[in-house]
């Protein structure tokens, strides 16, 4: 739910494990769009593996409509899942040049285990904030409290719901600017 008139800079879509927040994020980047405001970021999407492989992760600019696969291809003989080291820099690049465009909101993919540790989008996410640009980032419901010991109390939880989320930008985007 957000929360009110007293909102955060920061609009967190937190998800349970089995769900995925980014149908909903990618729908309210279009609905921005079409409204005449400009995110820029990165949004986050999979295709399925099967029992050998891992899932394809992919993530796209949004203001270039580059994409890149950040889950390494490990073959089928591997077992988990690895976060591809050199497409989560690419896309560090990426958000850092998202950021330096000054969009009106910038969407980051998520809040994860890498950020967690101090690494990964933390400092993209540091420098958004510190550049006054409002944020929308999907937490896991599981990193919650991680995430509040990074950013503190200065964010709005917002629904996974493109009218939603598209509300609290503009709104956002509308202070940013004044």
């Amino acid at each position: 739910m957000e929360t009110g008139t007293d909102e955060g800079r920061i609009g967190v879509v937190a998800y349970e494990r089995d769900q995925r927040p980014d149908t909903a994020l990618a729908q309210a980047v279009q609905r921005l769009q079409v409204a005449g405001l400009t995110p820029r970021g990165l949004l986050q999407h999979g295709k399925a593996g099967c029992a050998s492989t891992c899932a394809a992760l992919f993530l796209d600019d949004i203001g270039t409509g580059r994409e890149i696969q950040i889950f390494e291809n490990r073959g089928a003989a591997t077992r988990g899942c690895r976060l591809d080291p050199s497409g989560l820099a690419v896309a560090a690049s990426w958000l850092r040049e998202a950021v330096e465009a000054r969009p009106h909101v910038l969407f980051v993919n998520r809040f994860g285990q890498r950020e967690c540790e101090g690494q990964g989008l933390r400092e993209e996410i540091g420098a958004a904030v510190v550049a006054g640009i409002p944020i929308v980032i999907a937490v896991s419901k599981l990193l919650l409290p991680r995430w509040r010991a990074f950013a503190g109390e200065d964010t709005t939880m917002l629904a996974a719901d493109p009218e939603q989320i598209e509300g609290w930008c503009a709104r956002s985007a509308q202070a940013a600017r004044a």
